[in-house]
């Protein structure tokens, strides 16, 4: 029995040496991710709602013309910053269509990317920049798709990432939430992508935390039973 109690002493040792770490890194980003609710993470609270309100929407909106053949999936009005347009949808993409004329916008310029942007903003700041970027980063969820970069700066900082076909914001990202990010690759071991939590890694230091607990737990017996508990 005491030899194998030195085995264990050495297992437990080296386990809390090679382990150690990572145990601190998951203490330390569990304690993180609990500080903000995970809406406050995401930027929900800087976006306006823009569901409309059927009592505001003027009347005589033209409908949208020139439709191509294949079956529209969907038509829908939406705000564009002070404005309306359609939102078409078929097999070959969405298209946004003119309010006044019908006719479908042919891109969306600069102004129209301010006024998108504007118009979502709820946080206590103002739109600082706007750029369009050919490949976006990771952070957006779109990576190496084209979206504008709308940065907002103040009170509260925040980048809007802007589909450049329908102005609609796809992704809001913080400091907070790049920094929830990055613990988050951390904690899961996924230090890329950080998506995935069930690498070898996180499997393989998940089993030495296990065998770390059970050793200290057989150690702590066996000390109880020696009396030696608090010696």
């Amino acid at each position: 029995m005491t030899k194998l109690i030195w085995y264990i002493t050495r297992l437990h040792r080296l386990l809390a040496l090679v382990i150690g770490a990572q145990f601190l890194i998951w203490t330390v980003s569990g304690l993180f991710f609990t500080l903000k609710p995970i809406e406050q993470v995401r930027g929900t609270h800087l976006r306006a709602d823009m569901t409309l309100d059927p009592t505001s929407i003027p009347a005589g909106l033209a409908p949208p013309v020139g439709l191509p053949g294949a079956p529209i999936l969907s038509a829908d009005l939406k705000r564009l910053g002070d404005g309306y347009v359609w939102e078409v949808t078929d097999a070959s993409g969405t298209r946004l269509h003119d309010t006044v004329t019908g006719a479908a916008r042919a891109s969306l310029a600069e102004a129209d990317i301010r006024a998108a942007a504007t118009a979502h903003w709820v946080g206590r700041g103002r739109l600082e920049t706007v750029a369009f970027v050919d490949a976006a980063p990771a952070e957006t969820g779109r990576a190496g798709q084209p979206l504008w970069r709308a940065e907002f700066t103040g009170q509260d900082t925040a980048t809007f990432w802007i589909d450049p076909q329908t102005a609609d914001v796809v992704a809001v990202r913080t400091p907070w939430w790049r920094t929830f990010d990055l613990l988050w690759g951390l904690h899961i071991m996924d230090w890329t992508s950080r998506e995935t939590f069930t690498t070898w890694w996180m499997k393989l230091f998940g089993f030495g935390a296990v065998t770390l607990s059970l050793a200290g737990i057989w150690l702590l017996v066996d000390r109880a039973r020696k009396g030696r508990l608090f010696r």
